[in-house]
This record gives C-alpha cells, sequence and structure tokens, in this order.
C-alpha cells in the first residue's frame, strides 16, 4: 500500500504525518507552537526535521510528499535559505497599501487578479521590503510562500503553485501567469517572483543529502501542494461543481466550487483556480472566528467555562441573542467585508446580558459573513444547496445550526477531521496521474436542515447586522 509524507504548517502547530492511500492517517506527529505575526522560517524547517525524524523511527519509504502551510510569505537567497522572517496572513504593510490605495484602479486590478487591494496580500510585503530593507531585497533571489520555502528545503526547487499566487495580487487570473500590469504597478521586479506550478504536479524529490538528514530512504518525489485552505476545501470533498466548504478552524474560510464565474461587481469575493483542474474557488478566507472563540474562552471567560458548557449554555438562547451582536474583528475584517481596520465591536448590550449571550454572538456573526458570501456569490451565477463544514467549529452542534438557519442552505460535517492533510495526499495521488473520480470519496457526518421559524428570524437580524455594519465600519476608516 502507498503511503505519503504529509506535512501541514498551521497557526497552533506543525505537524508531520503518514497518510495511505485510502486516505486513513496512520501516525502523525505534533509540535505545538503559535506563530507570531512574523516568525522565523528556519526554524519552522528545524521543527518539520525533527517531526519527520520522530515518523522516520517507524516508516522511512514513502511514495511521495506534500506540504501545506498557512498563508506566510518568505525571501530566499540563491540557496533557498530565509533571508526574511516568515510574513504571516496577519501581517499588514499598512502605509505602502495605503498609498498604492490612493491612485488605484480598483476595478483593474480586481480584473485582474480577482480580489479587492488589501495589506494583507504578499504585493504590499515585497514592496515593503524594496522600499525599507533594500539590502536585503537585493540579497533576496525569490519571494515565495512557506509552503514553497519548506519544498525548497526539500528539493532544491524554488516555485510557487497558480493557487497560493493568487494570495501576492500579482497574479493575473485568465492568463494564468504573473501579471506585468500589476508589477509595474508597484514598481517591482518580475523575477523576484518564482516559477509557477500546478497543485497536483510533481515539483522534484526529496535531495540525497536532505534524505539522510531526515533517515529516509529511497526516491521520495514531492508535489507541489498547495496553501492549507484550499488543500482543505479538497480533502473536504469540494471537488465537484455546485458544492461549497466551509473551514471552520482558527481563521474560517469559505469557498464555493464552480467551472464558470461572472465578475462580483462589490469586489467582495476572492477568486481563485481550485487545486484541481477545470474548477475555480470562489469565496475566500474570512476573520478570526475560531479564534475569537479561542480568545474569548481564555481571556474573558479566563477557564472558567469550557466551550462544551458554553455551547450548551448558548443553545438555550433565541436566535439573534436579545439584540446582542458581535463584529469579532480581532485581526481586522476579510472576505467578505475587506477592512483592516475594522476593530472588534459589540452592539446591544444590556444588564441581562450574559457570556453566553456574547458566545453565541460570535457564531452568529461567522454565519452573517457567510451568509453575505453566498448572497454576493449569486449575483456572480454560482448555485449550489449544500454545504460540507470542516474543522474545530464543524464539532459544535448549534453552530452548524445556526449557519443553516442564517442561510437557508443544508449543512453538513465530514467525517474528515484532517482535510488539510488529507487535501495533500490526494494532491499526492493526482500527481501520480490518478484522477478525481480515482480517488477515495470522502464521508459525510451529519446534517443539518435549516427551520422555518429560525430562518425568518435570522433574516430579520442579518438586515439589521448589515445595516449596523455599515453604520459602524465609519468608525474604522
Amino acid at each position: 500500500m502507498k503511503k505519503y509524507l504529509i506535512i501541514d504548517i498551521g497557526t497552533s502547530s506543525v505537524r508531520a504525518a503518514v497518510v495511505d492511500e485510502n486516505l486513513k492517517i496512520r501516525n502523525t506527529e505534533v509540535i505545538r507552537r503559535v506563530v507570531d505575526i512574523c516568525f522565523d522560517a528556519e526554524a519552522e524547517w528545524k521543527r518539520i526535521c525533527t517531526l519527520i525524524k520522530e515518523l522516520a523511527k517507524m516508516e522511512k519509504h514513502f511514495s511521495g510528499a506534500a506540504v501545506s502551510s498557512l498563508l506566510g510569505w518568505v525571501g530566499v537567497d540563491e540557496n533557498g535559505n530565509a533571508v526574511t522572517p516568515c510574513y504571516s496572513y496577519m501581517h499588514q504593510e499598512k502605509e505602502i497599501h495605503d498609498g498604492f490605495q490612493k491612485t488605484a484602479d480598483y476595478s483593474q486590478i480586481y480584473e485582474i487578479c480577482g480580489r479587492r487591494i488589501n495589506p494583507e496580500w504578499a504585493a504590499f510585503k515585497l514592496s515593503g521590503l524594496k522600499r525599507k530593507e533594500p539590502k536585503i531585497y537585493e540579497k533576496m533571489r525569490y519571494f515565495i510562500s512557506m509552503k514553497d520555502f519548506i519544498n525548497c528545503k526539500l528539493t532544491g526547487v524554488a516555485a510557487i503553485d497558480h493557487t497560493s499566487a493568487g494570495y501576492t495580487m500579482l497574479y493575473d487570473l485568465k492568463r494564468k501567469q504573473w501579471s506585468e500590469t500589476l508589477i509595474e504597478m508597484l514598481s517591482m521586479e518580475p523575477d523576484k517572483l518564482p516559477p509557477l506550478k500546478r497543485p497536483y504536479e510533481i515539483l522534484g524529490h526529496i535531495r540525497k543529502e536532505v534524505l539522510k538528514e531526515l533517515d529516509l530512504e529511497g526516491d521520495i518525489p514531492v508535489t507541489v501542494g498547495s496553501v492549507d485552505g484550499s488543500t482543505a476545501i479538497l480533502g473536504a470533498g469540494g471537488y465537484s461543481e455546485r458544492t461549497a466548504v466551509n473551514v471552520m478552524g482558527t481563521t474560517e474560510v469559505f469557498f464555493m466550487v464552480t467551472k464558470h464565474w461572472e465578475t462580483d461587481k462589490t469586489q467582495s469575493l476572492v477568486v481563485n483556480p481550485h487545486v484541481v483542474p477545470g474548477l475555480w474557488l470562489v469565496g475566500g478566507p474570512m476573520g478570526m472566528f475560531g479564534g475569537t472563540i479561542d480568545w474569548f474562552l481564555r481571556n474573558i471567560m479566563k477557564g472558567s467555562s469550557d466551550i462544551g458548557k458554553m455551547n450548551e449554555a448558548a443553545s438555550e438562547i433565541e436566535p439573534g441573542c436579545n439584540g446582542v451582536q458581535f463584529y469579532p474583528n480581532l485581526a481586522g475584517e476579510r472576505t467578505p467585508f475587506w477592512n483592516p481596520k475594522f476593530a472588534g465591536t459589540v452592539t446591544g448590550l444590556h444588564l441581562e446580558h450574559r457570556a453566553e449571550h456574547l458566545f453565541r454572538g460570535i457564531m452568529e456573526a461567522s454565519g452573517y459573513a457567510v451568509r453575505k458570501i453566498m448572497d454576493n456569490g449569486s449575483d456572480c451565477g454560482i448555485i449550489f444547496e449544500e454545504v460540507t463544514a470542516i474543522g474545530g467549529g464543524a464539532q459544535s452542534d448549534l453552530w452548524l445550526q445556526i449557519k443553516a438557519d442564517i442561510t437557508g442552505k443544508t449543512f453538513w460535517s465530514s467525517q474528515v477531521s484532517e482535510a488539510t492533510m488529507i487535501g495533500s495526499a490526494m494532491l499526492c495521488m493526482l500527481s501520480e496521474g490518478r484522477t478525481v473520480e480515482e480517488i477515495p470519496i470522502i464521508p459525510i457526518k451529519q446534517g443539518y436542515f435549516s427551520r422555518t421559524a429560525e430562518q425568518e428570524k435570522y433574516m430579520e437580524t442579518y438586515q439589521i447586522y448589515m445595516k449596523n455594519h455599515d453604520l459602524i465600519k465609519m468608525l474604522y476608516m
């Protein structure tokens, strides 16, 4: 039976696993740590080496390997060594973004790259390096994603997949190449951007010296892979048209899978090439809804209650939280609102409200954001009826029921608990020449169906939430 070496770099941990061709995780090694806005890429590589060496005590031969990672960016030299820290998705080049914003043609940029101007995109990080750290910029050969940094360490080959490239704001969606227009707009050199590869291609093979260092044996091909959220879409079973996947992790992700899409006139949706051929992902990375739940339990409740008890208490509250509305933007707004300055805000708070009202308010806010993405997707001609939910948040029956009631769609929880790792293993299989139809089917666990009375109530509170949102955002311009 074939086995694959899978590496996943997340916000709260870095993991290495053995996944077989039946998509069963046979062994996992984990190092817990929390990444900062910027973190040491070389130290992360050392952690990964430690994890792989532990796996190698039981398994030394692999049919392939793949890496997924949170969205982060690293400058590397000619030898693939980091010359900058890894700038995570939380890092924002606001000064350069704001200056560029003043003269930018918003419609032209969105038409090319399928995303709204935002200070978290790699284009602004690269521009910041050029202006603020010219010596480092000059020394840097390529600016690549964190996933591709690890790939380069393994194979000696520097490249980036088309899906991850979309998050630079320098990728031309329709031409499927780097955009000369956007590169020129930001006064950059195109040779700082690496070659483009498909996520399901073989990048190279683990170098002999690295095999020896990691106690591995044989010839191990490395699949290009992709960013964690998009890879998780595949691992959750989101590889057919007219489906949608909601990744409910620390940062939430929602993407609709489609063959065709019309330009979003609101410019609020991110459009990416799917990690499998012939499809597109329309939606985007959302706010830190799961992260806000963790923050609430840790910093507000201070350990006096756990997530199980809070779920139970919040389930007794009527839809709409008795007027409480939570805007949980602890790291700014992403899809579908895109306001990096919008801070966490609560409205409608009175003496009778309790902790569980705030807790449920976070869940409802997540549902409202998903509803807005769906509405905008519908305007772009995207149709679907069901959503597969994965991640830690998808373990909450209450949260999934709230989303079903708010959106009017059926939500399914997946039996896959590690969708990103499973998605990476699927990319390994695709790189071997298999088709999606030849890969094992991803099983569904449980369904959550919209209830008429609750849906009607949420239709009212959703309109209030959006109206208040438009008023509050003026405070954070």
